[in-house]
């Protein structure tokens, strides 16, 4: 049985949660900021209340530990944050890591993909609908599949460190298999000349779908990075050149 628009935006959605959780664990910046107000704050109170202690010897006591607590709490902070910049600076230098790829074609690329195939579908099936409706559905079609090409296009750079035809390499470092990219690419191709033969249907340009050449020539050029950097025959996902879609 497959599964429905709504199925694939749940998955969707579940994976947008996961990437929030992420963030919210990250976030413990914020809670030592706040932990440092706090001392702070605590010293100063101690510091104004000093010398009321009768006992001047507890008073040197409280004056250290309080010391101690402070300088302790903006060292904490200074590390945090040099360690946030450091991992900024490395993030822009190195772009987007290879895991953070892999993570994008296991939980946003395939999903894109399948709503685009459940939106084909509900253009195939629904035979009584109005035109408005076949548009709606034939736009979120290309929409969904459009999102995919893109999200594949960014990997141009980096294939043979994402993907590896060696079983054994693939679980090992955990890379995608490149027969699951073939698998995606057969999708893909499957929906793009289903929507061909829709698109002539209902009448419609390219122009009325925000410039859906532009992802067909997107897609051209990580094919040809497919079969420079992985060896993929890539003749089989060739369309004719009127497959603009």
């Amino acid at each position: 049985m497959k599964l429905s628009v709504n199925d694939w935006q749940d998955f969707s959605l579940k994976k947008d949660i996961e990437k929030l959780n992420k963030l919210v664990q990250r976030a413990c910046d914020v809670g030592s900021t706040i932990v440092f107000d706090i001392v702070v704050a605590f010293g100063a109170v101690i510091f104004d209340r000093l010398f009321d202690f009768a006992d001047h010897k507890i008073a040197v006591v409280i004056y250290i530990v309080t010391f101690f607590l402070i300088i302790a709490s903006l060292a904490r902070l200074f590390f945090i944050k040099i360690k946030a910049f450091l991992h900024g600076e490395l993030t822009f230098i190195a772009s987007r890591s290879i895991r953070e790829y892999i993570d994008s074609f296991d939980n946003e690329i395939w999903c894109y993909v399948m709503m685009s195939d459940s939106f084909l579908d509900l253009l195939t099936d629904n035979i009584t609908a109005d035109d408005n409706r076949k548009t709606f559905y034939y736009s979120q079609t290309c929409f969904w599949l459009n999102k995919a090409i893109i999200k594949l296009f960014e990997m141009s750079q980096k294939l043979e460190k994402i993907f590896d035809d060696d079983n054994g390499k693939v679980k090992r470092n955990r890379k995608v298999s490149i027969a699951r990219l073939i698998n995606l690419l057969d999708i893909i191709f499957n929906i793009k000349e289903a929507v061909e033969n829709k698109k002539g249907d209902l009448t419609l340009s390219d122009e009325d779908l925000t410039s859906n050449k532009l992802y067909h020539e997107t897609l051209n050029d990580f094919l040809s990075k497919v079969h420079e950097d992985l060896r993929v025959d890539i003749e089989r996902f060739r369309n004719d050149a009127n497959n603009n879609v």
